[in-house]
């Protein structure tokens, strides 16, 4: 990798991928607080913010972490992306992360922007990776961010849907061509599959009184439907013993002689 950035980028690329790999190794064992700190301040330190036009000539263009510090310069989706990778190379669960397309407030405007999301437990409130900010904040002091969708490498969510709305790289032409680029140079990190019970949201995660309620929600409705059943079932013997009383009645009102014969 670091003679692919040596050719590709000149020997200053190749120090900037160095010292990313040497940064992966040291934080490895470290807590996952102090990982998540030190990928966010080592990509904010070691990629100059540039517009895609002026770096690749296009318009909207992903790159791979060797790119983006091969390069030394990106924007927003490169800063995401390069310290999406980092955490999962540090062994940090592709659950707790994903990538979120915002809109962003500056001042009197609003602008298309990616962070990375970093979710402790799925009920936290996520923490917040940017590049317009150095320091790491929850989502709930981040209101100048609008999430509008998120994604990772097993699933895509839509604004604050629950869950997830297919396969991100079909759906994701540009995270399809920057996978595949990722592994033509070796990076290719290994990734768990995502449960239904791990699904989390930006504004809306499951919480435990809410599954209290679908619970005693459901208790409820069989407590009900039980109570239906008895009912119906007390319904039916009044009726039945009802109609044994009236044919006893039926029975002493006719003559002794006719009571007699019958017998």
């Amino acid at each position: 990798m670091e003679r692919l950035a040596a050719t590709e980028y000149g020997q200053d690329g190749a120090t900037r991928v160095k010292a990313w790999r040497d940064m992966l190794e040291r934080n490895r064992q470290q807590p996952e607080n102090i990982r998540v700190d030190r990928a966010n301040t080592f990509v904010n330190d070691h990629i100059h913010y540039t517009g895609d036009r002026d770096t690749w000539g296009a318009e909207d263009y992903w790159t791979t972490p060797l790119e983006a510090l091969g390069k030394g310069r990106g924007d927003c989706e490169d800063y995401a992306l390069t310290k999406y990778v980092s955490l999962l190379l540090m062994g940090v669960p592709v659950q707790k992360l994903r990538l979120v397309y915002v809109r962003a407030r500056l001042g009197s405007q609003t602008i298309s922007h990616m962070v990375l999301s970093y979710f402790k437990t799925p009920t936290d409130d996520p923490l917040i990776l940017d590049n317009l900010i150095d320091r790491i904040f929850p989502a709930t002091e981040r209101p100048d961010l609008y999430p509008v969708f998120s994604f990772n490498h097993e699933g895509l969510w839509i604004g604050s849907e629950r869950g997830s709305s297919g396969d991100p790289s079909a759906r994701l032409s540009r995270w399809r061509d920057v996978l595949q680029r990722m592994r033509r140079e070796g990076i290719d990190p290994s990734i768990t599959r995502i449960s239904a019970r791990s699904s989390m949201s930006w504004k809306y995660p499951k919480t435990r009184p809410l599954l209290k309620k679908v619970a005693k929600s459901r208790s409820s409705s069989k407590l009900g439907a039980k109570r239906q059943a008895h009912s119906k079932t007390k319904k039916i013997a009044s009726k039945r013993v009802a109609s044994a009383k009236k044919r006893i009645k039926a029975a002493k009102s006719r003559p002794l002689s006719r009571r007699i014969a019958r017998r």
